[in-house]
């Protein structure tokens, strides 16, 4: 009980001061209690887990938002994915005794604290996303990615809903032996890339071999065979058609789901894809679906819009795969835009920042309708040094440490030409900048409540 009331305490405490109470809540209220998410669990009735390395956030957010248009929920969807923030998301959902108000959970859970966590919560679902090269100082190489995420699956009875078209994924359902559900992309729309691209998994599981790919989605999601063995990417059960702002979802013996994308890009596609077919295992359908995306609000940084003059648009970058996805979208974008490159290596961000060199900013080069970038953080002069061996002209590179300096400094260029602005940034810069470009907005829509009043 008391580990209850210093949580709650403790969150309430902290939104007084206006922060979001994710994760130090339930820090502390584990010091107190350290099975206190036992205990939590034991209440629910069943908790669908999201795990993965790239999209666990706002694929979290999306099936919270369709689950919740049927039944109150518990849900991390802010992105505080570690024990604490679980702890926390229960602490905010139950009454000062640590009677919790919902039956069911949508929980994003990062893959080395999932199998810390498997045993103590009635786990229904399970959702991996993909398998990406993510932060080697913290999850280490490809295959103990895999094999935290298989030992936890192992842990629980729930069945599993995968990204048919990563081989990672695929090599983790046929290890399993339980009932799983793969989701993938229609394979008319899969492409030959002659682009350099970070290839992750590209040896198979089973045997060792080399995959032979028909075509590619992005990373390593494409269309794989092992000519080895009879590995092989399955018929996906949920099948999906992207056609840039809708998302057509396909089941046997089902009619056909036409679906508005409420975000960008392909890899946001992927997210909308993992979520909708969580969402029809668990039995829901068109209505929860439509409703929970069109009500469905970005979590902070994911592609996350403002509106300071100009549009800003803010996303977290943090390994090669993911990156690329953003500067696919940062370029398929035909405004002249400036772009402002965030990168620090503190313990959340991954300290090791070689990562870069792998990802594709190549890809700004050939953009004609970047006028300008600019690096910041920690390691501004590392990420200005590879944008200059990407072959961006130097006269187009500036160094402001201070993100919001940087931040302003582009966004006054930008207002003076009307051009858009693109924010990347690793996760330690993330929540700063949205908290500065939220005061932004705030502060354009009180001068501009200022003049009409003035005016009338």
């Amino acid at each position: 009980m008391l580990a209850i009331w210093v949580g709650k305490l403790v969150a309430w405490l902290l939104r007084l001061r206006g922060h979001d109470a994710t994760s130090f809540p339930g820090k502390i209220a584990l010091r107190f209690s350290p099975n206190l998410l036992r205990r939590f669990g034991r209440q629910l009735e069943r908790v669908i887990i999201v795990t993965g390395t790239n999209g666990k956030t706002t694929t979290t957010s999306l099936l919270a938002s369709m689950i919740s248009q049927k039944e109150n929920i518990i849900t991390n969807h802010k992105g505080a994915n570690l024990i604490q923030g679980i702890v926390s998301a229960c602490l905010r959902e139950s009454s000062w005794t640590g009677r919790i108000r919902a039956k069911t959970a949508v929980l994003e859970v990062d893959e080395a604290t999932f199998p810390l966590i498997a045993d103590s919560l009635p786990v229904v679902v399970i959702v991996v996303t993909n398998v990406f090269r993510d932060q080697l100082d913290r999850y280490g190489e490809l295959d103990t990615t895999v094999e935290k995420l298989f030992s936890a699956i192992r842990k629980t009875q729930a069945c599993l809903v995968l990204n048919g078209d990563d081989p990672l994924c695929r090599h983790l359902g046929l290890r399993a032996s339980r009932k799983t559900f793969y989701y993938g992309m229609d394979r008319a729309t899969a492409k030959v890339s002659a682009r350099k691209q970070m290839r992750d998994g590209q040896f198979c599981l089973q045997c060792g071999h080399e995959l032979s790919y028909e075509g590619f989605w992005y990373g390593q999601l494409g269309l794989y065979r092992c000519p080895a063995c009879d590995f092989v990417r399955p018929h996906p059960e949920f099948l999906g058609t992207y056609r840039g702002h809708t998302l057509t979802l396909a089941e046997d013996l089902v009619p056909e789901l036409e679906l508005t994308l409420p975000v960008q890009g392909l890899y946001n596609a992927y997210n909308v894809l993992a979520a909708v077919s969580a969402a029809r295992v668990l039995g829901l359908w068109a209505d929860p679906i439509h409703a929970g995306l069109a009500s469905y609000s970005p979590p902070a940084g994911r592609m996350q819009s403002f509106d300071v003059g100009v549009p800003v648009t803010l996303n977290l970058i943090k390994n090669p795969t993911g990156c690329d996805s953003v500067i696919e979208t940062v370029t398929s974008d035909p405004r002249r835009k400036w772009v402002v490159i965030g990168i620090n290596d503190l313990a959340a961000d991954g300290r090791d920042v070689s990562w870069l060199w792998d990802a594709d900013f190549e890809q700004l080069a050939e953009d004609e309708h970047v006028e300008r970038i600019i690096t910041s953080g920690l390691r501004a002069h590392d990420m200005a040094l590879r944008l200059k061996y990407a072959g961006i002209d130097t006269n187009k590179i500036g160094v402001i440490e201070q993100m919001d300096d940087a931040m302003d400094k582009a966004v006054s260029e930008a207002t003076a030409a009307q051009s858009a602005v693109y924010v990347l940034s690793t996760y330690t810069l993330l929540h700063p900048a949205v908290h500065t470009l939220s005061e932004k907005v705030r502060n354009d829509e009180s001068q501009t409540l200022a003049y009409r009043t003035s005016v009338s």
